[in-house]
């Protein structure tokens, strides 16, 4: 019998906030026992989440601020990403749900994406490792460059991910980008060169989101061999996400202690 699986999608955009605290919620379920989780969410308007070590000065906080763009500190590696015209993915699971070690999990979940990309007739690619793509030490925007094993179409990068590993579980997330980013976010954030879009690719963003949301769980499945049923947060994992969400409302850019993250 497939492993089961759960999967819930979130019924409407939420804050960098709340979305930063699920997924950190659903990382410490997984470490107590809960079954692997598919999430799939939107944020209210433009956000900019930060990586786990990312630095970040104060001036461009206050700039953000005054410009409408929300900055949170996510618990997962890599670099920075504009969020709001994106379709977000969050997988969590035991480490023993995933093939072994960071590469092949990563691997993996990247395929997928590709899967679910091409099911749309999106000529996606996953990144070959060695292929001289990793992004250069220093960049801030996640989505300037490609690194190993990430998501392109016609050479631009396409969907960015990172990941975080703690108490014998796994957090993957990753931002599929549905349309560009808008303009003046962007230059106030510092993001959106070097990538594309569905839109940019002749999808709809609405259309995308909703075939999305349909086809990277049967993508997952079929890769790895399991099933998903529909779900909602239990209240237990709810009531870790109200707290997390009050402690980053208190400091976004907070560096909360525990197991350092590997993204690539």
């Amino acid at each position: 019998m497939a492993e089961a699986w759960r999967l819930i999608v979130a019924s409407r955009p939420a804050t960098g906030f709340w979305n930063m605290a699920v997924d950190e919620a659903l990382l410490a379920a997984a470490s107590d026992g809960v079954p692997p989780t598919l999430r799939l969410y939107g944020w209210s308007g433009p956000w900019l989440s930060l990586g786990h070590a990312q630095p970040f000065d104060d001036a461009t906080l206050a700039a953000c601020r005054s410009a409408g763009v929300g900055v949170v500190r996510r618990v997962t590696g890599g670099r920075a990403v504009l969020h709001g015209a994106d379709l977000t993915y969050a997988v969590t699971a035991s480490e023993r749900a995933l093939p072994d070690g960071l590469h092949a999990s990563y691997r993996v979940l990247s395929d997928a994406l590709v899967d679910a990309l091409r099911g749309l007739g999106i000529r996606a690619e996953r990144v070959a490792r060695g292929a001289d793509r990793v992004a250069p030490a220093g960049r801030f925007d996640c989505f300037a460059d490609a690194a190993d094993d990430e998501v392109c179409a016609g050479g631009r990068k396409l969907a960015g991910s990172a990941q975080r590993r703690a108490g014998g579980a796994l957090l993957q997330h990753g931002s599929i980008r549905l349309a560009p980013d808008p303009p003046e976010a962007a230059r106030i954030a510092g993001t959106g060169a070097g990538a594309t879009s569905l839109a940019e690719l002749g999808m709809a963003p609405g259309a995308a989101r909703r075939t999305l949301a349909r086809v990277l769980p049967k993508a997952l499945a079929e890769r790895l061999g399991v099933a998903f049923s529909s779900a909602s947060l239990a209240p237990s994992e709810r009531a870790r996400a109200h707290r997390l969400a009050a402690a980053l409302r208190r400091d976004p850019l907070a560096r909360r202690a525990g197991p350092s993250s590997r993204a690539f």
